[in-house]
């Protein structure tokens, strides 16, 4: 056990590392997360769409917190259920599971998922193989990116925390019609950390992972439906009433390539997922949109939806699609439903397809004039937390390959850094169309 709290910087016992300190390895851990200015971005990075819309929708920040609480509950419930088990797979700890929810969604950069698309075009055409992921950019952040003491980088968090982030342990394959070449947890950069993290040899999750991917789907799939009902964005008494409506839905679902599974089990069985959506949500029309009943309502069926799924897996000592998560098939296919009727109805609105050109637009502009800079040496330009490692990168990499890949993922580093709000601002700035103040700390 030993080995799962030595730190990455410096081995510590089964206690904290400051004399006095009381707390164990793992709870230093989620402090340590929890009070980062990375966790505190969050708060600025959208989850759906961008936390500037008037509605009240989960963001980044809000998504991770409720990550947390959902893994910590299902780690609590496995241990106490089947703790033989858990000791036989590795071991189970509350604390290690909910630091890796809290720091899962770290890497996420400024407009989710639209900017990780764009700027993991621009790594690629800049030169780094490995381009952008936001999963890896969760392990950079906490392994090298976030501030915690002058004499290292990172936050210095022990083993079985960091493996537990790992919610794909490899490298970027270069196969581009494998999963590994769109889902990858560590850039060839950082492979020395992962040396650190996990066993040689082993790229499965570990246990500790899988509940807290597990819990992210959870999470996700409730809430984020929860959101867009109440806002008026999901017909759901459509779906579970209306068969044309349904019907369109699951084409549009099964057009895809390759044809999703879970869409084709929707299409053999529709009536089961729409009485499953009348049965859940209650939609006989007897709250008016927006009242205090409706609202009370839909937050009782989230809570109960998400005490279901955490109900749903179990420990097993076999290693499978939810790792060594043993899950019912049904209550899988459910998540998969719910999951879909938010990408139907809001994600690919075509209302949104503006907002992500001019999204992709900015990241693209921000990548290449801090990339300019980087490569000019122009320090001024360079924000100021950056520079010391600038320096560094020029003093210590082996040969001129590896000063550029280290500047190039610089550049990637410092816009996947920023909140939407700096992005935006820094944009207009930069473009002239906004001259901003001389007060300003853009750096």
């Amino acid at each position: 056990m030993w080995e799962r709290h030595q730190r990455q910087h410096t081995p510590f016992g089964n206690k904290g590392d400051k004399p006095g300190d009381s707390r164990k390895s793992f709870q230093v851990d989620r402090d340590r997360i929890l009070y980062s200015s990375a966790f505190r971005r969050l708060a600025q990075i959208t989850q759906v769409v961008t936390p500037q819309e008037g509605h009240v929708f989960h963001n980044r920040l809000t998504h991770s917190l409720k990550v947390a609480q959902v893994a910590r509950r299902l780690a609590e419930r496995l241990v106490a259920e089947q703790p033989e088990i858990a000791i036989v797979i590795g071991g189970v700890d509350p604390d290690v599971v909910e630091s890796a929810a809290l720091a899962h969604d770290l890497g996420h950069p400024p407009f989710g998922h639209t900017a990780e698309e764009q700027l993991d075009d621009c790594a690629v055409k800049a030169g780094l193989t490995d381009g952008f992921e936001g999963n890896a950019q969760s392990f950079r952040i906490l392994t090298r990116l976030a501030i915690h003491r002058i004499d290292y980088y990172g936050l210095n968090l022990t083993r079985a925390t960091l493996r537990a982030v790992l919610k794909y342990p490899w490298l970027r394959s270069p196969d581009i019609s494998s999963k590994r070449h769109r889902k990858y947890s560590i850039y060839s950069l950082d492979s020395q950390a992962l040396e650190f993290v996990k066993p040689k040899d082993k790229d499965t999750q570990s246990i500790e992972a899988s509940i807290m991917d597990f819990a992210d789907d959870i999470t996700y799939s409730v809430h984020d439906l929860e959101d867009f009902y109440l806002a008026g964005l999901i017909p759901l008494e459509l779906l579970a009433t209306d068969w044309d409506e349904f019907d369109r839905f699951i084409t549009a679902w099964l057009q895809e390539s390759p044809p999703n599974r879970v869409a084709k089990v929707v299409k053999a069985n529709p009536h089961r997922f729409q009485n499953f959506l009348d049965a859940t949500y209650n939609l006989k029309g007897q709250y008016r949109p927006g009242s205090f009943e409706q609202k009370a309502q839909i937050k009782r069926i989230s809570s109960q939806l998400i005490q279901t799924y955490i109900q749903s897996v179990e420990l097993s000592t076999e290693y499978g699609d939810r790792g060594y998560l043993k899950y019912n098939r049904n209550r899988e296919e459910e998540l998969k439903f719910l999951q879909r009727i938010v990408w139907s109805y809001v994600i690919s609105d075509p209302r949104l397809a503006t907002q992500r050109y001019g999204q992709k637009r900015i990241i693209k502009t921000l990548f290449e004039i801090y990339l300019e800079a980087i490569r000019d040496r122009d320090l001024s330009f360079i924000p100021a937390r950056f520079v010391k490692e600038f320096l560094e990168i020029e003093e210590n990499a082996d040969n001129k390959t590896e000063i550029n890949l280290e500047k190039t993922r610089m550049a990637v580093d410092i816009i996947a850094g920023l909140s939407e709000t700096e992005a935006v601002v820094q944009y207009r700035r930069l473009i002239g169309v906004s001259q901003g103040s001389f007060f300003d700390n853009w750096n």
